[in-house]
């Protein structure tokens, strides 16, 4: 890091040098930097100088604060300078307990991200001048400050009261010191010690460059184990790809790692030390993402063709899948008429509507319903909303409704203080509103919220406010709320099992995803979609599918959707070879062992239904040679439902099992035992 230049001022009386009144004398217009002979005073005068031609206002007495969302995003993007910084600083604090001053995190434009110290100095400081979390403190809005000028001159730096721009800083007195990245060049925020002018000691700007050096410590570490996870990812694909040129690059698109070739080396010379320039023409790009899953540290370029193009740009996540994709791991070479989002993908006309109304919802800071029977994938969803979000970075929370015992149901949303309750964990503890701070937080089953709860989530929604229990302090909540439902809220809210208002102000935007049944179309999509997946996870080669095997997949009706397909392909790619035929399928999804092919697909609302193909409604799997079965009554809905659990609980063995096999609560499965008269002792 470079050395401090000694601030001639700090040390002496606050007007020994004449700082005040050259202040006066130049906002006076009285001052002609070119006739000062003092060094110091044409230092001052050169930075007032700047911030006057950059229009900041000298009567400024505030800062000037991002909006929540803003400051939301702005601290997700800056996820590895928090992660890295907090734990210094906290340490550090312990030792600080009571000295009169704040330390201060901010990223690199001077947002605060972080303060912390004596209570005494916050609360003036936010009082007096606005310096809380999410001000902005760049040279370019609030003056010369310790924040902005180290950001402005990239060395540490003292600012001691009047040699502020803005007169509403001149109490305050700091010492402030840069965060690189590093490489030494790129600037990540500042670290900065602010107090009263009287409280001020000259010795505080060692305190500030000691922090710095401890964080770019902790964030160098960080960058060797992302570069670590990089080159491991590099290994792997030259391995699967023996044949090809590869490239690995970081976090800010440089390049960390190349395949020996005249090749790569001309194209990484193109690109500049420090990320950007040109992009990598790829025939296949893999983003890498941190062991959360969330944070993308880098990617992998497959070289070879001019399909897609490797960005050299810094990115901070990989972004979902939108639109129209080319090929990629699952085997899909989606043409014009199939849908992408994440992981979820449709032809279904109906459901690509769908899909592109929550493309264009999903940025907007609005709460949003989904409907759709259980396995449609509605917390699927709910996550590449999410990820699609200016909140992506940050919490992503799930809730059941129906899985949370009514009794402990409040305590789990909204927290509690020590004491509150008998059993209650002693130091008290954050509900999940506070935990989603600034994030998502995804309710699940909602239909299942007793009444006295949906009172409680209506306040939080229409005002944003909640106490813990025990606590007469108001908490914010500064969430997206993101709910789901299989029930028909309509029909709920009509026989007065659930909130009209609550309704309402969950259904600012609603969307429902069709059962599988009425989007056929999409079971050959999601079949190679789940066989490539399932086959990474379990270590094997994907297997193929026979057309017998999914012709018979095609005529299954599919009462648990998307996740029943998932289930039966994930059992016959364990048992197949390199070919899933029906005999790798259960007895469930074949007519002749027991199973029935759906004659009928419930569409959307209003849509007629889809008649069955012949091959099901003559019994016969088409291209099989089963025998026909019986053309007597199907079986209704219902007692499909009481066979799929009833199954699954002779395999589980455990209600709670089953219930996480079957993607639903426990208290949601007892349910299901009384309303279809399943005796579950009778299978465990």
């Amino acid at each position: 890091m470079t050395a401090p230049v000694k601030n001639p001022y700090v040390g002496f009386r606050k007007d020994a040098r004449g700082v005040k009144t050259l202040w006066e004398r130049f906002n006076a217009g009285l001052v002609r930097r070119d006739e000062l002979r003092d060094r110091y005073h044409h230092m001052l005068v050169g930075e007032w100088e700047r911030c006057t031609a950059l229009g900041v206002d000298v009567a400024m007495n505030r800062g000037r604060r991002l909006s929540d969302v803003e400051f939301a995003q702005r601290r997700a993007d800056e996820r590895v300078l928090l992660d890295r910084s907090l734990p210094v600083i906290d340490d550090v604090g312990r030792y600080l307990r009571d000295v009169p001053g704040i330390m201060i995190l901010t990223e690199s434009t001077g947002c605060i991200l972080h303060i912390s110290g004596e209570q005494r100095i916050r609360e003036l400081a936010a009082e007096t001048s606005g310096i809380i979390d999410g001000s902005m403190w760049g040279e370019g809005v609030a003056g010369s400050n310790g924040i902005g000028t180290a950001l402005s001159k990239r060395h540490p730096v003292h600012v001691f009261s009047s040699e502020h721009f803005c007169e509403g800083w001149h109490g305050w007195s700091c010492a402030a010191a840069p965060i690189f990245e590093p490489d030494g060049q790129t600037l990540l925020g500042v670290i900065d010690f602010t107090t009263v002018d009287d409280d001020y000691r000259d010795q505080t700007l060692g305190l500030t460059v000691s922090l710095a050096n401890s964080i770019q410590a902790q964030i160098s570490l960080h960058r060797e184990l992302e570069r670590r996870v990089l080159l491991a990812a590099f290994g792997d694909c030259a391995r699967r790809y023996p044949n090809d040129d590869i490239v690995a690059l970081d976090h800010a698109g440089r390049a960390v790692m190349q395949t020996p070739s005249d090749r790569c080396a001309a194209l990484v010379a193109r690109m500049s030390p420090h990320g950007g320039g040109a992009a990598l023409p790829a025939r296949e790009v893999i983003d890498i993402a941190a062991p959360d899953g969330v944070q993308r540290i880098g990617s992998i370029a497959i070289l070879g063709g001019t399909t897609r193009q490797a960005s050299t740009q810094p990115a901070h996540v990989a972004q979902p899948l939108a639109g129209n994709a080319a090929t990629d791991a699952t085997g899909l070479n989606d043409g014009a008429d199939i849908v992408r989002f994440g992981d979820f993908v449709t032809s279904d006309p109906a459901t690509r509507r769908m899909i592109a109304d929550v493309q264009r919802v999903a940025p907007a800071d609005v709460n949003i319903l989904i409907f759709g029977e259980t396995g449609t994938g509605k917390e699927l969803l709910a996550r590449h909303i999410h990820a699609s979000s200016p909140r992506r970075l940050l919490p992503y929370i799930a809730v059941n409704c129906g899985a949370i015992s009514e009794a402990l149901l409040e305590s789990t949303l909204f927290g509690y203080v020590r004491g509150a309750f008998s059993g209650a964990d002693p130091r008290g503890r954050a509900g999940y509103f506070e935990s989603a701070r600034g994030g998502t937080l995804f309710l699940d089953e909602i239909g299942e919220l007793p009444r006295p709860m949906q009172a409680a989530l209506l306040r939080v929604l229409e005002d944003g406010s909640f106490q813990r229990i025990g606590s007469c302090e108001t908490q914010h909540a500064t969430c997206r709320i993101i709910a789901a439902t299989n029930r028909r809220l309509e029909e709920e809210v009509a026989s007065g099992r659930f909130r009209r208002d609550l309704y309402y102000r969950l259904k600012i935007v609603r969307h429902e995803i069709r059962p599988l049944r009425a989007r056929a179309c999409d079971i050959p999509l999601l079949t190679r979609q789940f066989v490539a997946s399932l086959a990474r996870k379990h270590g094997r080669t994907a297997p193929r599918v026979s057309a017998e095997a999914q012709s018979t997949l095609n005529a299954w009706h599919w009462p648990g959707n998307a996740r029943e397909l998932r289930n039966v392909l994930e059992s016959a790619v364990l048992c197949a070879d390199d070919l899933i035929t029906p005999d790798c399928l259960p007895n469930d999804v074949l007519p002749a062992r027991g199973g029935q092919a759906s004659t009928a697909r419930v569409d959307g609302p209003g849509e007629a239904p889809m008649a069955a193909p012949d091959h099901a409604a003559s019994g016969r799997v088409a291209g099989s040679t089963a025998e026909p079965v019986s053309t007597g009554r199907l079986e209704s809905v219902l007692e499909c439902e009481r066979r799929i659990i009833i199954s699954t609980l002779c395999a589980c063995r455990k209600v709670s099992a089953a219930a996480k096999q079957l993607g639903m609560a426990r208290s949601t499965l007892y349910k299901k035992f009384e309303r279809l008269g399943i005796d579950q002792n009778q299978y465990l």
